[in-house]
């Protein structure tokens, strides 16, 4: 055991679960705030029928990445959080890009909502990233 805490491969993928880690959070906080909790202002009279498979798209990546985090602290299941970092990474990349048509809300988004969520794309690319690499090296479960 203390032999696998010396190893420098093991140090470095500490490291890099708790940098995905924070990543998670900073995720979760955008979320919340890209909700009407947050910024949206967008009344939900307004939401078009393809909205609604956004919402519940947000819901599922907002569960994923608790997932994650929760998986994360407890060590054992580090390659299964970033498995769920990585797909609720990409749940929500598509749902971003089709907002900026349109396709949710018929009215405009709000400059804060544009703002954030210019920011979320650029959170999601490092989360995508760091989660790759912790997945890469971290050892499948042992059954």
């Amino acid at each position: 055991m203390i032999s696998k805490i010396s190893n420098g491969a093991e140090s470095k993928l500490s490291r890099n679960v708790i940098i995905l880690a924070i990543v998670m959070i900073v995720n979760v906080v955008i979320i919340i705030l890209l909700t009407p909790i947050g910024y949206e202002t967008r009344p939900q009279s307004d939401l078009k029928p393809f909205g609604y498979i956004a919402i519940a798209t947000i819901f599922i990546g907002l569960a994923l990445d608790l997932a994650s985090i929760g998986l994360l602290f407890k060590r054992v299941r580090v390659r299964l959080a970033s498995s769920l970092a990585i797909v609720s990474s990409v749940l929500f990349l598509p749902v971003i890009l089709v907002d900026r048509t349109g396709s949710f809300f018929s009215v405009t988004i709000p400059p804060a909502i544009n703002t954030l969520e210019y920011i979320f794309i650029v959170v999601l690319i490092v989360t995508l990233f760091v989660a790759s690499l912790v997945y890469r090296r971290s050892k499948p479960a042992s059954s």
